[in-house]
């Protein structure tokens, strides 16, 4: 039925709305797989592609694709701030983050860039029952992720967020565009070293690209002994099982992976391209048969 419709499109029109992934490195990136299933399960006629863009190239990418009119797509590192010059319009968590993860074009043939990373990121937490209202939570990180799940912790009210990061200028930059829209406290504490997860801690989130495709890679960090319970979350969705949450449940942590988040942040692009909801479960079991592979 899929082949028979796509050459009747093809022949007869309308064409397929077209969506991109755009970053560097995409290979390993599994949101194709995803994207493409939940486009099947609805019976929407779309397709995706996946393409590895430079930093050189983002500019004439982002024109061509608009000249393509391309219907949207989703935009990875390292762009997710470069992006923003480029779009003609921004949703509030984009203006706040300073981040874009997924464009929309509208029926004028302009781009909209919102962020969805924190949003998913705050789902994730919600599917395990984990709250972030008046909790203590250190970011490790201070690139477009951060940001995004820094700007939806202090819109969802989290007591403090501490952010960590070796370049404490960044740090700092988003503590100031963050601060007094909440009560949240925004603190930033400079990593060197080895960077001792403080012992009040409620979450701590590994939001670097530190991991990425890479198993043996994770940021230098030590978990000391402490008193109440610690819940450790990567976005790096692949592999799945980081070494910073291997090590994490060897100190005693309770884990959250990324594909919760790459899954719901996806959820939110589609309805956004789409107009309608997809099938979450089947989502994340297509990303697990994606890394299966």
């Amino acid at each position: 039925m899929e082949a028979y419709n796509a050459l009747h499109a093809l022949m007869k029109g309308p064409l397929p709305s077209l969506f991109f992934c755009i970053g560097d490195p995409v290979v390993g990136n599994p949101t194709q797989h995803m994207v493409e299933y939940a486009f099947r399960t609805m019976g929407f006629p779309g397709r995706y592609l996946t393409s590895r863009v430079t930093k050189e190239e983002l500019a004439p990418a982002l024109w061509g694709l608009r000249a393509l009119a391309f219907a949207g797509g989703n935009v990875t590192a390292p762009h997710k701030q470069t992006v923003l010059q480029y779009l003609d319009e921004l949703s509030e968590s984009a203006l706040l983050c300073k981040a874009v993860n997924t464009i929309v074009r509208r029926s004028d043939g302009t781009y909209y860039g919102d962020n969805t990373d924190g949003k998913g990121f705050l789902q994730s937490l919600k599917d395990r029952n984990f709250p972030v209202k008046d909790k203590k939570i250190v970011i490790l990180g201070s690139g477009g992720a951060a940001s995004a799940i820094a700007t939806e912790l202090v819109l969802a009210k989290a007591k403090e967020v501490v952010l960590v990061n070796r370049t404490e200028d960044r740090s700092r930059s988003i503590a100031k565009r963050l601060a007094g829209i909440r009560a949240t406290i925004l603190t930033v504490d400079r990593w060197e070293g080895s960077y001792s997860i403080p012992s009040d801690a409620d979450i701590v989130v590994q939001a670097t690209s530190v991991g990425l495709f890479s198993p043996a890679a994770c940021v230098d960090v030590t978990f000391p002994k402490r008193n109440k319970p610690l819940i450790a979350c990567d976005v790096v969705f692949n592999p799945v099982q980081t070494l910073f949450l291997q090590r994490s449940e060897e100190a005693g942590c309770t884990t959250v992976d990324g594909l919760g988040m790459l899954v719901n942040q996806g959820i939110l692009g589609i309805e956004q391209w789409t107009g309608n909801t997809p099938d979450s479960e089947g989502m994340r079991d297509a990303l697990e048969e994606a890394f299966g592979v």
